[in-house]
Formats: C-alpha cells, structure tokens, sequence
C-alpha cells in the first residue's frame, strides 16, 4: 500500500463554512489530500488543515512543522517536508 499526500488550497469563500461547523478551531484555507493505492485500488481524501488545541475525529490539524490526521483509532503525524507518515503517535 503506497501513500501520496498534495498540497491544494480552499477558496476563501468556503473557510468560513468549516470554522462554522468546527468550533473553536480556525481554517488556514490550505487542504492536503491523501492518495492510497492498495494493490490497484485507488482512492483518494481531502482534508481541510484545521488549527486548535486538539485534533478532532476525520481531521487534519496543523502541527507546525507536521501535520495530524485524526483516524478512528489512530493518530497518523505526517511531517510536512518529507511526507513520511509516522502511525499511532500522541495528539499534543
């Protein structure tokens, strides 16, 4: 299973919808989407990069120099230079 993660940008017009319904969490209006080819099988998501205090359920957060995907049972870091994943770490 490979891992490709790109870089996109939100339109301003949209930041303010996923500050609305993520309180207490500020929009940087940048996405990252995650590309996974398992044996063939493509698929691909989208991520907002969100900024808070923790990393809720299904989002990316801004890390500084990382980023955290909060998955159902896991906290996956991404480091922003490199791409390279780092599975099941601490949410701080």
């Amino acid at each position: 299973m490979t891992r490709e993660y790109t870089k996109g940008i939100l339109p301003d017009n949209e930041k303010g919808y996923f500050e609305r319904v993520n309180k207490g969490f500020t929009c940087t209006g940048q996405t990252l989407k995650e590309t996974v080819d398992d044996q063939g099988l493509e698929r691909s998501t989208t991520y907002v990069v969100m900024k808070g205090r923790f990393t809720a359920y299904g989002m990316c957060r801004d890390c500084g120099d990382h980023y955290i995907i909060a998955r159902w049972s896991r906290y996956d870091r991404i480091d922003k230079g490199t791409y390279k994943v780092t599975y099941d770490v601490n949410d701080f």
